[in-house]
């Protein structure tokens, strides 16, 4: 398990560095000192260096003999999180079509759902005022533009 926690930060490490040189061209701010298109990925860039750095430290830090347990990659929580993967593959090619509010109308409840919301008006109220924050963040106080339905357009 240790060789994997080294490996996934520094994995995480080599993407945010990435990402930063693949951004490094965007503006991070636009003439009227609106967000640019860099400002985004460039904090998740280093959002990804943080955490591989100290995904390497506490590895590191940690002893060698402790928590060498071996993942169960076919347990139920785990096969749940596979479940979600595809969710949000589907959400990312959803995003393209249908747009981030309709898309985000079914994702959040199906995730939900899979694990272990069964409350019809929770999930429904939790649904309509996580899309309405993000919305109003994105669209209103940030003023960047939200994926939009192709049949909108």
């Amino acid at each position: 398990m240790r060789t994997q926690n080294i490996f996934v930060g520094m994995f995480s490490l080599v993407l945010g560095i990435a990402i930063i040189f693949l951004s490094r061209n965007m503006p991070m701010f636009d003439e009227n000192g609106i967000l640019g298109e860099r400002f985004w990925p460039y904090c998740l860039a280093w959002l990804f260096i943080g955490l591989g750095i100290i995904q390497c430290i506490s590895t590191y830090f940690q002893g060698a003999g402790e928590n060498n347990q071996k993942a169960d990659l076919s347990s139920f929580p785990v096969r749940k999180a596979y479940g979600v993967t595809v969710l949000m593959v589907i959400y990312a090619i959803a995003l393209c079509y249908a747009g981030f509010i309709a898309s985000s109308l079914i994702l959040i409840p199906a995730i939900m759902w899979v694990m272990g919301e069964r409350r019809p008006l929770f999930i429904a109220v939790t649904t309509a005022l996580i899309v309405l924050c993000i919305y109003v963040s994105f669209e209103i106080v940030f003023n960047s533009p939200l994926p939009e339905s192709i049949f909108s357009e």
